[in-house]
């Protein structure tokens, strides 16, 4: 049943992504995007796809931080071998690469793959608390941009202020109170039969344990930082290609905008955002900044071009290194 699932979600996940390419590229000419490309240096290229690198590399590093609880000396090449693993299983099979990156960390440092997932749970709340931020800032400087989205708000944007100042509360507090969530789980396992409640209250201990992070004092300013870093340098991707592009009117603010709608297409279940990136990226170029449809089209396909190729290639080259087998993580994957 679970693998009937699986290759069902693998299918859905590739009717979408076909679905938010056609929404992207329906009225597009190839021929001129491709000249578009085409007119770009390739030292660019390189350039951010460094920067893209090192995006990762900073991601790591604030993993190890919230891994501390779980086990002090886990190393920085590990945690960035597993993470490039993990988001290239991402680019391939959707929500997969979570699962993958933390099977293949346990497996390196020896410890239980619950305890890392739960510390890959608490930075995804990282990223939350990271997107509502962005979301306020954006809002306060550039209300109109963020107000098209929402239609029904227009002439109301305050209302996403409060909104994204009330999400950002909620999730800070997540952060800081984590553990209750599996307590209280914990606390109802009661009402399970013995069997299963032995169970849940074995992964319930793990989880708590990867989520002690959150209450290391010592380690929220590090963390703070390196979570600002990383959203920093994501929006500073966005923004430096849009000088190549000839969007000289457009600015940081407007970068941290895209950023929001990158957010946005990264929640869908689509393969490393194919698809629902561009779509979403050429909407809120096109609609709220007014950027003619070859530049905004051959946009898309280069910044997304620069993150995909990063973690594909690095991604792979560790895969083969760690002589980890594709079909171990995938069926890893399946039994969660």
């Amino acid at each position: 049943m679970k693998k009937t699932f699986f290759y069902i979600r693998i299918l859905l996940s590739m009717a979408l992504t076909m679905f938010f390419l056609w929404i992207a590229f329906r009225g597009a000419d190839p021929v001129e995007l491709q000249n578009t490309m085409l007119r770009l240096p390739a030292a660019w290229f390189f350039g951010l796809f460094v920067l893209q690198t090192f995006s990762h590399v900073l991601r790591a590093i604030r993993w190890k931080y919230l891994l501390y609880p779980v086990k002090k000396t886990v190393s920085l090449h590990g945690a960035f071998s597993s993470l490039m693993i993990g988001f290239m299983i991402n680019g391939i099979i959707p929500r997969a690469g979570e699962i993958a990156r933390s099977y293949v960390l346990a497996k390196k440092e020896n410890i239980a793959a619950s305890s890392v997932l739960s510390t890959v749970i608490l930075e995804r709340i990282l990223d939350v608390i990271s997107f509502a931020s962005v979301l306020c800032i954006v809002v306060i400087l550039n209300a109109d941009s963020i107000v098209i989205w929402f239609p029904s708000f227009s002439g109301g944007a305050w209302i996403l202020e409060v909104i994204g100042i009330l999400l950002l509360l909620i999730f800070v507090l997540l952060f800081l109170k984590s553990s209750i969530i599996f307590l209280f789980v914990k606390k109802i396992a009661v009402l399970f039969p013995a069997s299963s409640r032995k169970k849940i209250d074995g992964i319930m201990d793990s989880f708590l344990q990867g989520f002690q992070a959150s209450s290391v004092w010592k380690n929220y300013g590090i963390i703070a930082l390196l979570t600002c870093s990383i959203w920093s340098v994501y929006i500073v991707l966005l923004y430096l290609p849009m000088r190549m592009f000839s969007m000289e009117d457009l600015t940081l603010t407007s970068a941290a905008t895209l950023q929001i709608s990158s957010g946005l297409a990264s929640a869908m279940p689509t393969p490393n955002g194919i698809g629902s990136y561009h779509s979403f990226i050429t909407f809120t170029l096109m609609r709220v900044f007014h950027v003619a449809e070859a530049s905004a089209g051959a946009y898309v396909i280069y910044t997304h071009a620069i993150g995909y190729l990063c973690t594909l290639l690095i991604g792979s080259a560790y895969l083969i290194k760690e002589n980890i087998h594709f079909v171990d993580v995938v069926k890893a994957e399946q039994e969660e």
